[in-house]
């Protein structure tokens, strides 16, 4: 090697940030650089030659998990494998977060020994720390949240169902009463219509505040589907519609409350349909799993969603029909919340359809089995 060639390496590989040390096969430090002396508080001129094991291996207690994994990786010998690590240092140093990464120094095929890289990433992991515990702030106080409008739900809806059923129940003895044709009919008509829209009310508010926790049970992708677009429909036959569905999965089962995920399938199949001007519904559901996330589609070619409205579509009451209270979709991402999932709402504005993709992630076991794939 030329005296340049040789001059640029020693220069590129004492500047970079990462730290190198090279292990020759009978265990020997060869080579340190500055930066891995730094993150693991080393002397160059004391440690350069000594032994991997003497160094580190101080006794049983000290860095157990650090030495495992350079003795794992020494013992695997392949290379790319990346390892996340805590390392104390001897001079009694805060401890340090470090990923390390293995690869080989060979000449001509011929394996002399092993390359380590160690980087300092304390502070991203800190940093990943904080987000994490944030995150499940959030995550407590909106369950705390809910739980407190789960209780105000319940108490206005049984405070409510008693007064709108007398009011109902009156209404209706006054419109005995009175003759046939008495012009008060017309009103007491009215009055009858509205009591009878708190009572519904009052039940999809009942049920929305007593939704139960999820209890999982496995059922095939083909079976729960098709329940569920029978179950739809039903209903809808009572009017003259009905929905046909495609679906595309890639896995066989899921894992899931049933009862609960029927409600909210054939929930978004109602809507889809409310909002298709043909009596017939086309709708699309794709089943996949990808990076531990299990994703449900329903894709419906209808009237779509103003852009105005997207925002605002699962919060209870909130309504673009005439009729209904305008809590299907609040019933739904409630559900879909129970089972540690996401809802999102995609329009792109009138007549472009809606499509509800719902995620579970298969890492807390909430969705699907990973052997499941088809």
């Amino acid at each position: 090697m030329s005296s340049l060639k040789k001059l640029v390496i020693e220069n590129i590989v004492e500047s970079i940030n990462v730290g190198l040390m090279v292990i020759s096969n009978t265990g020997e430090i060869i080579f340190l650089n500055k930066a891995v002396c730094k993150i693991l508080d080393l002397n160059l001129d004391e440690h350069l030659g000594c032994g991997w094991g003497e160094l580190f291996i101080k006794d049983e207690s000290s860095n157990v998990e650090f030495n495992q994994v350079i003795i794992d990786l020494i013992d695997e010998q392949k290379i790319g494998l990346t390892h996340r690590v805590s390392y104390y240092p001897e001079s009694g140093n805060s401890p340090k977060e470090l990923s390390i990464t293995s690869s080989f120094l060979s000449n001509n095929s011929k394996i002399l020994g092993m390359v380590f890289l160690f980087e300092d990433v304390t502070d991203s992991y800190h940093a990943e720390e904080r987000e994490r515990k944030i995150l499940s702030r959030n995550v407590e106080l909106q369950k705390e949240r809910i739980a407190g409008l789960d209780a105000l739900a319940e108490a206005v809806a049984h405070q409510v169902r008693n007064p709108t059923s007398i009011i109902g129940g009156l209404a209706n003895i006054i419109s005995r009463k009175l003759p046939e044709k008495d012009p008060l009919q017309k009103e007491i008509q009215a009055i009858s219509e509205e009591a009878m829209k708190l009572e519904e009310l009052v039940s999809v508010v009942k049920i929305y505040s007593t939704i139960p926790q999820p209890i999982l049970s496995e059922i095939k992708v083909d079976h729960f589907f098709g329940q569920a677009i029978e179950k739809a429909n039903i209903i809808l036959s009572k009017i003259g519609e009905d929905t046909v569905v495609e679906i595309e999965s890639n896995i066989s089962e899921l894992n899931i409350d049933v009862s609960l995920f029927t409600s909210v399938i054939v929930e978004l199949l109602l809507n889809a349909s409310n909002f298709t001007p043909s009596l017939s519904t086309k709708v699309n559901i794709k089943v996949f799993l990808e990076n531990d996330v299990l994703t449900i589609k329903v894709i419906d070619h209808g009237l779509g969603i103003e852009k105005k409205n997207l925002p605002y579509v699962c919060d209870p009451f909130f309504s673009t029909k005439a009729k209904g209270v305008g809590m299907g979709l609040s019933l739904v991402k409630k559900i879909v919340f129970e089972h540690q999932g996401k809802l999102f709402i995609e329009s792109d504005g009138l007549n472009t359809g809606t499509t509800v993709t719902i995620e579970l992630l298969c890492s807390n076991g909430i969705c699907c089995h990973k052997n499941n794939m088809v």
